[in-house]
């Protein structure tokens, strides 16, 4: 990881379930649309039915365009747990949406997350491995406790610093990373 710890180019997000990290996520591509900062990548979001989770959607922040990360009862693709990855949708909505930031123009990209779910497409480690070497500016969200060997052997990975957001320290890890955020865009 950098020792750069001021200044990153690319800041990971991990902390416990339910501590807050799609809601940071959320709020920092909130925070930088109304300041007209371009924003690309992807968000995924638990969905519900009563008090049941029953699966995660997969949105591309540019285009809008959603679908299914994952999803209970289907036997669609690979596993992870009680749940079955819609590998069409991940690679249609979230690969497509990290292969445009690498290449594109956008001034900060989000990647929530990058987790178990994710990582079964060779084609999102491949692209994410791209993206975190493309010299753009990036926030992730990784699965708290996962370790990817690949990603860690990404040559972005150097530029990297993480950071492990808490229910006690959720508002100050959200200044710190919007002023890192901040200092990315007002040099664009």
């Amino acid at each position: 990881m950098s020792q750069n710890r001021e200044h990153p180019r690319i800041v990971f997000v991990t902390g416990a379930p339910g501590v807050g990290k799609t809601t940071l996520m959320q709020r920092i591509h909130d925070h930088c649309k109304n300041k007209g900062v371009r924003v690309d990548g992807m968000l995924t979001s638990e969905v519900r039915k009563g008090d049941e989770r029953i699966g995660f959607k997969i949105t591309d922040l540019s285009s809008g365009a959603e679908g299914w990360l994952a999803r209970m009862g289907d036997s669609i693709g690979p596993r992870i747990g009680k749940y079955s990855v819609d590998s069409e949708d991940l690679e249609e909505i979230g690969v497509g949406a990290l292969k445009r930031a690498a290449e594109g123009s956008a001034d900060l990209v989000l990647v929530d997350e990058i987790g178990p779910m994710e990582m079964t497409s060779s084609a999102f480690r491949g692209t994410l491995a791209k993206l975190l070497s493309a010299g753009r500016s990036v926030v992730a969200t990784v699965k708290y406790g996962s370790h990817y060997p690949e990603i860690e052997r990404s040559p972005g990975f150097a530029e990297a610093v993480s950071l492990e957001i808490s229910r006690d320290n959720r508002e100050e890890m959200m200044r710190r990373i919007l002023s890192i955020v901040d200092s990315w865009t007002e040099r664009s």
